[in-house]
């Protein structure tokens, strides 16, 4: 409720509201670029329809999008808990999730949701925050090693992994990890892949 209370103050008089910047997730997406035209895309937390036309200019198919968030500003995004989404297993070949996961109270319970929905060879895209002088969000206090040790463990391969360490304006020091996973395909392995 505190997640909800906390997004909906922020956006829902907004039809677009642009504080979260979501243009890298799709650019990781996109490695190696490939048509994406007919991929289903599920947008996680989205709070608001500028993801869906930001996914939109990257090539996804309007009809082929669907988000879910804590609440709904939009038709396209249904109100559904990313720790325990009722999609059917292999329901989308991509997912991207901006800012969103420092919201989880259980993390992993969250990734393990995103491997089950995602198809065999489908991307994963996202951003996790380590911010442990912030208790704010529960999710912050996962360290991006941690984050890398849930995601070997489910089964996800990292091929991509950028971090970026700040203050922020509250002067807190802070690690964005941004990354790109993959869940393997059995019928197409990887011919060379060097370990990341």
């Amino acid at each position: 409720v505190v997640v909800q209370d906390y997004n909906a103050s922020v956006t829902q008089k907004h039809a677009i509201h642009t504080t979260r910047r979501a243009e890298v997730y799709y650019q990781i997406l996109d490695l190696p670029p490939r048509d994406v035209s007919t991929e289903r895309l599920l947008i996680v937390g989205p709070r608001n329809i500028l993801e869906f036309y930001i996914a939109w200019t990257y090539g996804y198919s309007w009809d082929r999008m669907t988000g879910i968030d804590l609440y709904s500003t939009n038709p396209k995004i249904v109100v559904m808990n990313m720790e325990a989404m009722t999609f059917p297993e292999a329901s989308f070949e991509a997912v991207a999730m901006s800012a969103t996961l420092a919201y989880a109270q259980d993390v992993r319970q969250t990734l393990a949701e995103v491997w089950r929905v995602l198809t065999p060879g489908g991307r994963f895209s996202f951003g996790q925050t380590y911010t442990p002088d912030s208790k704010l969000w529960p999710g912050n206090d996962i360290s991006g090693a941690e984050i890398k040790a849930m995601l070997d463990d489910i089964g996800f391969e990292i091929y991509f992994y950028q971090p970026v360490t700040k203050t922020n304006s509250l002067g807190h020091k802070q690690t964005s990890h941004n990354f790109g996973v993959r869940k393997p395909d059995a019928a197409q392995p990887d011919f060379d892949r060097a370990p990341v």
